[in-house]
């Protein structure tokens, strides 16, 4: 179970930046944390590790966009939010 959640400062930016990220976007992320904390196995989130990546991980954050994330016991690193087309 996750019980905190670290956000790198680059990716904090990035959030509080208008052009960047748009506000539902921002909003339905932050949810979705709170899930992940909650529920990792929440259905909506489809949170999974990555194939042949040792302890990365995914959510979907709506159809368009996933976040990825270091699991590390009951931590998460954030790495990146990104469009489904642009990740791996």
């Amino acid at each position: 179970m996750i019980k905190i959640i670290h956000i790198p400062d680059n990716l904090t930016k990035k959030l509080k930046n208008k052009k960047k990220l748009s506000a539902p976007i921002k909003e339905k992320f932050y949810w979705c944390l709170g899930i992940l904390i909650k529920n990792p196995q929440y259905p909506s989130l489809r949170n999974k590790t990555i194939k042949g990546v040792i302890n990365i991980w995914e959510f979907s954050i709506n159809k368009n966009y996933r976040c990825i994330y270091r699991k590390e016991k009951e931590e998460a690193y954030i790495l990146a939010i990104v469009k489904h087309e642009d990740a791996f």
